[in-house]
């Protein structure tokens, strides 16, 4: 592969021929007209969802059911005129799906409710620094605790029934990249080259910091696996301590690693774009998802919109006409 090469190779099938155990097609829209948003999986039969999507503010929470479609209400997003934004960072665990708002004297509001359903509750605020506009940049639970990090920098927990917020110990300044590693430096918010560059593994003590050769550019990294690029453009996948690289396109979709240290969507076309696909570092595997650069409003001019990757980096969605594609990835061996 050379550096001039931008785009991956074009996939011989679809997603659902190549990953039948992984890929769903289901109605983009529920009975009364409202798109549903996927959030996060519930477990491996169940999703939630929030309603309606768009321009309009989420205003419930879903479980949805995977096998026979049913759509059960969680609870309701509850709403004040001093919010700023609507309902951010969704994430389940313990039992529990928890979320946070922020308002417009900048606090953020971190909540919680039973994932059988009922009354969402407030369990913490926690002050947002002026100037750091996104507040919270990172939300997971664990241990029957909110883990929570924020944009400009620390990670914090607070029980999920209440109580004071605490600070991690080791987590100033550092953020949250997939419980129990924390790192730094963060998506944003601070001066920083290589994202997460150093990690830390909270529960055991280990770290982990990034190996870089003369001339390289390492972009960003997740636990195992960083993004970067050579001293003559060409893009690489490899592990943190420098082992296992492998030369991908340049046109690899964002600036992060492959999820489940494996997977990366990708533009392709030999001489033009002509829609994206999902690529398999592990086995070489590859599916077109659909997704055209004349699928309305999936593609305006030279541009097609990636499809969506929830938190965790398992779920991958995306929506084509009245159809919404839903891939579990963590379901492809």
């Amino acid at each position: 592969m050379t550096a001039s090469e931008t785009r991956s190779a074009t996939p011989a099938e679809h997603v659902e021929k190549v990953w039948p155990e992984a890929v769903r097609k289901v109605p983009a829209k529920g009975p009364d007209g409202a798109s549903w948003r996927p959030e996060t999986f519930v477990d491996d039969r169940t999703l939630l969802v929030t309603a309606p999507a768009g321009l309009d503010q989420p205003t419930a929470v879903y479980a949805y059911g995977l096998d026979d479609g049913s759509r059960r209400k969680i609870a309701d997003l509850p709403s004040s005129a001093d919010a700023a934004g609507g309902a951010n960072g969704f994430a389940v665990g313990d039992g529990h799906v928890v979320w946070w708002t922020a308002t417009k004297d900048r606090i953020a509001h971190l909540w919680a409710v039973p994932v059988s359903g009922g009354t969402a509750k407030r369990v913490a605020d926690q002050s947002i620094e002026e100037g750091d506009g996104s507040g919270i940049d990172a939300v997971t639970v664990a241990d029957g605790k909110i883990v929570f990090s924020l944009y400009v920098g620390g990670v914090f927990t607070v029980p999920l029934e209440g109580g004071a917020v605490e600070p991690v110990e080791g987590g100033t300044g550092m953020h949250l990249l997939a419980w129990p590693w924390i790192g730094t430096p963060g998506r944003g918010g601070e001066p920083h080259g290589t994202v997460f560059a150093r990690i830390l593994n909270v529960r055991t003590g280990e770290t982990r910091s990034v190996v870089t050769h003369p001339g390289e550019t390492i972009r960003s990294c997740g636990v195992t696996i960083c993004l970067g690029s050579t001293s003559n453009f060409q893009t690489f996948f490899r592990h943190r301590d420098g082992s296992s690289q492998k030369t991908v396109p340049s046109g690899v979709s964002g600036a992060v690693p492959p999820t489940q240290d494996r997977f990366y969507v990708s533009a392709y076309g030999e001489k033009k774009l002509e829609g994206v696909g999902l690529y398999d570092l592990k086995t070489g595997k590859s599916g077109y998802l659909g997704i055209k650069k004349d699928a309305g409003s999936q593609g305006m001019g030279s541009f097609i919109l990636m499809p969506s990757e929830d938190s965790t980096g398992r779920l991958l969605s995306y929506t084509l006409g009245d159809d919404l594609y839903l891939i579990d990835l963590a379901g492809i061996r």
